[in-house]
């Protein structure tokens, strides 16, 4: 039978987001919550995180991309200014550990994986030091491959972007998934149940899957917060756990 690791991104970018994954939390439908430690709203979610002593792995999501930090960029920016190693490595580093020293400081441990927001983690220039921090804090702590095995566009550029992730995971230790999913369109009218059954019916073995739900909140900020009621709505409702037993899924921790 083949598993799946679900885990829900961004998590207290916004209160209307971290409190939906805190209800996915507190019913048992993720194995895994990445956080965005630099919002506002951390430390109070951090806490009623925290509080539900739930089994999941709780892990930090990078971030450069977002706005909040003044030396946040759009993505593709980061992209470009990654590849032609215009980045400054001083300034990337700051705000990892910035990042994770927060998590440590409001969850009262450390981050059990690190992954990126937009991916950002896995850039040339930037994974290395990503890598060479998350080796020191916590050596067993693993770091997402966002390598999905599926064609559309953003899925391609972000293979080759991080092409060379696996290899110093392996390098450096660290532990990493072997097959990612969960890149879908956002757009309204998106069907996400009929994706996500689509999705389950081809697991090729065990697989990390990343998932964006939230309630419904009209926030500037969030891009694809018009998205992600409808993945709150799926993972709470009955039909989940139904399709799950109907791939012959189950879901596990990553190990």
């Amino acid at each position: 039978m083949n598993r799946i690791t679900l885990c829900a991104d961004d998590f207290a970018q916004s209160a209307a987001i971290g409190n939906g994954i805190l209800h996915l939390v507190a019913a048992g439908r993720l194995q895994a919550v990445s956080c965005m430690t630099e919002s506002s709203h951390w430390p109070e979610m951090a806490q009623r995180l925290k509080a539900l002593d739930a089994r999941h792995q709780t892990g930090l999501h990078f971030n450069l991309t977002q706005g909040f930090d003044p030396s946040d960029q759009p993505v593709t920016q980061l992209m470009f200014r990654a590849v032609l190693r215009k980045l400054d490595p001083a300034d990337v580093r700051r705000r990892f550990v910035a990042q994770w020293l927060a998590f440590e400081a409001h969850f009262g441990e450390p981050p059990a994986f690190v992954d990126g927001h937009q991916h950002v983690h896995g850039f040339p220039a930037i994974r290395r030091i990503v890598i060479e921090e998350t080796r020191i804090r916590n050596p067993n702590a693993w770091v997402r491959v966002p390598h999905a095995a599926c064609l559309m566009p953003k899925a391609l550029v972000l293979r080759m972007m991080t092409a060379g992730l696996p290899t110093h995971l392996k390098q450096a230790g660290l532990g990493g998934n072997a097959r990612f999913a969960g890149f879908r369109p956002f757009h309204s009218g998106f069907d996400f149940a009929r994706f996500f059954r689509h999705l389950l019916t081809n697991i090729g073995g065990d697989t990390l899957v990343m998932c964006h739900p939230g309630l419904a909140a009209d926030d500037p900020a969030d891009p694809i917060a018009a998205c992600r009621q409808a993945e709150l709505d799926y993972f709470s409702s009955d039909q989940y756990p139904a399709d799950l037993a109907a791939a012959r899924i189950q879901t596990t921790r990553f190990c």
